[in-house]
């Protein structure tokens, strides 16, 4: 019995085109993985609200939480500050592990025009410290004293700014550059911020 070619012609396209199908779900290297989509705070429970969902491709290693996990997360505290946007590991998650070691937060009273605008948690800034004020009397130093070196530090929580526009911030920085950024933010002159691009340390 002889089967007219147009027949098998289409039976070759539906083959096709279920082997691509297949082809697509086993090749596709993408993960649905969870993603924080407002920041959390240190110790705050994490709901439904502030979780989203995210296809990604996956480096080796990369500590992530599988959307299909979500509800082991929900109802548990973060362990370190949630800046809107990022990937959520396991290590996000649990008691607080928060300050690192050798690190430490400061809260800076921020002026309108020291900072910059939309300025959130997980940014990177670079904060610029007040000059040192003179001493009153004594004789005058044989060698001028070196400008304060800027600290570089993560923003992890901003308030609204009020109606002169100055808010608070804290930052996280290495402890020294935390003590020195506290005891600056009572200056007149105030400590000012200045955002980074991403990537710089």
């Amino acid at each position: 019995m002889n089967v007219p070619r147009a027949v098998f012609g289409g039976l070759g396209v539906v083959v096709c085109s279920i082997g691509a199908v297949v082809a697509s779900h086993v090749l596709d290297p993408r993960t649905a993985v969870l993603v924080v989509m407002k920041p959390v705070a240190v110790g705050q429970v994490i709901t439904v609200a502030d979780l989203g969902t995210a296809p990604v491709t996956l480096a080796r290693g990369v500590d992530v939480i599988p959307t299909a996990q979500a509800s082991s997360v929900i109802g548990r505290p973060a362990a370190l500050p949630l800046a809107a946007g990022a990937l959520l590991g396991d290590a996000d998650v649990g008691p607080a592990v928060f300050p690192p070691a050798g690190q430490a937060v400061a809260a800076v009273a921020l002026k309108a025009g020291m900072y910059p605008l939309r300025l959130v948690a997980g940014d990177k800034v670079q904060v610029v410290l007040p000059p040192q004020q003179p001493a009153l009397a004594g004789p005058a130093p044989a060698t001028q004293a070196a400008p304060p070196q800027p600290l570089v530090a993560t923003v992890t929580a901003i308030g609204r700014p009020d109606t002169q526009g100055a808010t608070v911030a804290n930052l996280l920085m290495d402890s020294d550059g935390a003590a020195k950024v506290a005891a600056a933010s009572t200056s007149m002159s105030g400590v000012a911020v200045t955002l980074l691009p991403a990537g710089d340390s």
